[in-house]
């Protein structure tokens, strides 16, 4: 029981970028012109939003952790190397800033199914036919279901598991996102499906630490 994210299609991708413009972009960043830094706040910042709250289910601090993936983002980009998208880079950052959220909060809020996860960040005019509103609370308590089976796993286990099964990505994208290797990946994905699965049926996942 997982759930396939929605995706944007790309003609209404406003973050999507040439190489060529995307580099000069990251090249003025570098030359401290504030308005090229205000360009890319502004272009990726619904994506990451998006992305950091599929990832974590919930809303809570979420204006701060984008703040704060900003800021990573705005240190780092000397390092920047360009062997991936600026999207891709700063979805790895969004991994890292949300890993270190899942390690420090102690409880998750009470409530999951009022938000849908699956349109987060997406505008609603981009859906082509309304959801029936039996069929939207089916899926909105499934989500609820799966984030919290996802909370009870290791947070290396859940972030690969949730990038794997619900973002749909394949495992040399996930080494990338998660600094690793897809050996690791795979083995760490392995037992997170195991645990995932043993607790959606209420069994004790009886794993315990991280892969």
């Amino acid at each position: 029981m997982l759930l396939r994210v929605k995706r944007e299609t790309g003609g209404h991708d406003r973050a999507a970028l040439g190489p060529a413009d995307e580099a000069d972009l990251i090249a003025r960043c570098r030359a401290s012109d504030r308005g090229a830094h205000d360009e890319l706040y502004h272009r990726f910042r619904r994506q990451v939003a998006g992305n950091l709250y599929r990832v974590l289910g919930d809303r809570t601090d979420l204006d701060d952790l984008v703040q704060e993936v900003f800021v990573i983002a705005f240190r780092g980009l000397e390092r920047f190397r360009g062997d991936a998208r600026l999207s891709t880079w700063l979805y790895r950052i969004c991994v890292n800033v949300a890993l270190g959220r899942i390690r420090t909060r102690k409880r998750r809020p009470a409530a999951y199914g009022v938000a849908d996860l699956d349109s987060a960040a997406i505008d609603p005019s981009l859906i082509d036919r309304p959801e029936q509103p039996d069929r939207s609370l089916e899926r909105r308590q499934d989500q609820a279901r799966v984030y919290a089976a996802l909370e009870q796993l290791a947070p290396k286990k859940r972030m690969v598991l949730y990038l794997h099964e619900i973002e749909g990505l394949d495992l040399k994208e996930i080494a990338y996102l998660v600094d690793s290797n897809p050996v690791t990946v795979r083995t760490r994905l392995f037992y997170a499906k195991r645990e995932f699965y043993k607790i959606i049926a209420g069994e004790p996942a009886g794993e315990g630490g991280e892969q």
